[in-house]
């Protein structure tokens, strides 16, 4: 019988019972200790592998209004919709149109839709139609679209 089915006041029993034995006979088999303990160590190494990748794949977020002044380092992806005083390192860094930084931004992938005050030193560096770029910029890779402005030096890395 299951308990998905309509009939809750069935009469036959006689299915019920080895279905229960069965199951009784599986859970005996499986919590035996040396085959239970490393099984368990072993799913937990894995979903705190899991969880932590997963973490290091989300963005950290300065949201607009909010006002940052200090260092901040991220191995992940940080978006800047408010602003930033002080240096950044990340992996890959986007300051949205309301972002602005003031300061020193390290970074591998750099996408620029905001303000940025500073020395920039990045691999692949993309300037937004609305953008407005002040400073020393080093890259290997450059991209500025229509309508970005950009004053400085610029040195190809």
């Amino acid at each position: 019988m299951s308990i998905f089915s309509k009939n809750s006041n069935s009469s036959s029993t006689e299915n019920e019972e080895p279905i229960a034995q069965e199951i009784e006979a599986q859970v005996v088999e499986t919590t035996a200790e040396e085959d239970f303990a490393p099984a368990v160590e072993q799913t937990m190494r894995s979903d705190f592998a899991n969880r932590s990748s997963v973490l290091s794949n989300k963005p950290s977020i300065i949201s607009e209004g909010f006002i940052f002044e200090g260092t901040i380092t991220s191995d992940g992806v940080l978006n800047i919709s408010g602003t930033v005083r002080g240096k950044i390192t990340a992996k890959s860094v986007l300051i949205d149109s309301s972002g602005q930084v003031d300061g020193e931004l390290n970074s591998d992938q750099l996408v620029i839709k905001g303000q940025v005050h500073g020395d920039v030193n990045c691999d692949d560096l993309n300037v937004g139609p609305l953008a407005r770029v002040d400073g020393n910029i080093s890259y290997k890779y450059i991209h500025i679209q229509r309508g970005g402005k950009v004053s400085g030096k610029f040195i190809k890395n």
